[in-house]
């Protein structure tokens, strides 16, 4: 036990934490590949991920980084949806507009409204992920969590230029399991 300050600290292991870690960021890039076995790869990545944002937190004694963790990743399910049910329904109004039986402008406004909500929900969510990340690499004093939060934040809001941003936010998760790779093994913590 060491003193940090005037507070007491002890040193933890978390290399069980890094493994899950690391492995669950590069299987969530597989989610950007095409095919079932990809999805559902991504799908076991975000569990290890969270399994370990949620370890480590507890660990660290930091329980912010898996609230803003559990918020960004619930805000990315919700935009999606909504932005699939806007753009479902843009979809049957465009249909409907080369049959004839409707005009144009309803089609294109809920596009709009689709592409809008889905944006603005991704750019609270990378936040969310970007404020995390930051506790992480402060409490682990690894700032390659920092950088990888900054990518993915920057890459959600780029992705309106033409998608380019979605290559940021999978550099932000390559860097993201490099951080967990190359942490170190054992923090130092607050004693209770």
């Amino acid at each position: 036990m060491m003193e940090q300050g005037n507070l007491p600290t002890q040193r933890v292991n978390i290399s069980t934490q890094k493994m899950l870690g690391g492995i669950g960021s590069i299987l969530i890039l597989l989610v950007f590949m095409p095919g079932t076995v990809a999805t559902l790869l991504g799908i076991v990545g975000v569990v290890l991920w969270f399994i370990s944002i949620y370890q480590l937190s507890d660990i660290l004694r930091k329980p912010s980084i898996f609230k803003k963790v559990l918020i960004g990743f619930i805000l990315n399910i919700v935009g999606t949806v909504i932005a699939f049910a806007f753009g479902l329904t843009a979809g049957i109004s465009l249909s409907a507009y080369v049959r004839g039986e409707t005009g144009i402008t309803s089609g294109l406004g809920l596009l709009a409204v689709a592409i809008i909500v889905a944006y603005a929900i991704s750019l609270a969510a990378f936040y969310f992920y970007k404020e995390a990340f930051d506790i992480l690499a402060q409490a682990t004093v690894h700032n390659l969590f920092k950088i990888a939060g900054l990518l993915m934040f920057i890459g959600a809001i780029t992705t309106i230029l033409f998608g380019l941003g979605i290559l940021l936010i999978i550099v932000g998760y390559i860097v993201l399991a490099v951080a967990f790779f190359t942490a170190p093994k054992e923090v130092e913590v607050q004693s209770t």
